[in-house]
């Protein structure tokens, strides 16, 4: 098939992220990795100022920028989602027909999916517009944290008592007076 280059080119960048996602998620298809990709940039791109939703996109492969601010209505945006479990049912809602997508899971892959291909900078000022215990989904066990990341992890892991056992990656309960990394 003859087309342009740049269509050949996102149509494989695009493939890549897919790829890249479906082996993060241990996903079944191509398909499971692409709801999952859509619905969290969906649940993402409406909780961003419209300034900084743009920026994202002027990130992304052309394909995954289409399918990023497909159905988008600005004047509705940012929303109010403020904790985690507000932003992980709105990915479960944004992947009918796919209930075998964990929301968590799915949105932890995406944003380090997000992270090895967008610029620190950018998913920095990404990172810097959520609330603060949104910031924890950008962290996986294992996973190199940016600075902001970490502080805001660590405040959350302050305000719940509790911190990143990164050796057993869960968190464990410590006491209120004593944080250690």
């Amino acid at each position: 098939m003859d087309r342009p280059a740049v269509i050949n080119r996102t149509v494989q960048e695009t493939d890549i992220w897919l790829n890249e996602l479906r082996e993060d998620m241990q996903a079944a298809s191509k398909d499971t990795a692409y709801a999952a990709l859509r619905a969290v940039l969906h649940e993402l791109r409406d909780r961003l100022t419209v300034d900084e939703a743009a920026q994202l996109a002027a990130q992304l492969p052309m394909l995954v920028c289409g399918l990023y601010f497909n159905s988008w209505k600005p004047a509705a945006n940012p929303t109010r989602v403020r904790t985690v479990q507000e932003f992980l049912d709105g990915v479960r809602d944004r992947a009918p027909g796919h209930e075998e997508i964990d929301p968590d899971l799915a949105t932890r892959c995406v944003f380090a999916l997000l992270a090895r291909h967008v610029s620190p900078g950018e998913i920095d000022d990404v990172i810097q517009q959520l609330p603060m215990e949104l910031r924890a989904l950008w962290t996986s066990p294992g996973a190199k944290r940016s600075a902001i990341v970490e502080a805001a992890v660590t405040l959350v892991e302050i305000d719940r008592g509790t911190v990143l056992d990164e050796d057993a990656g869960r968190a464990s309960p410590t006491p209120p007076t004593e944080v250690s990394r």
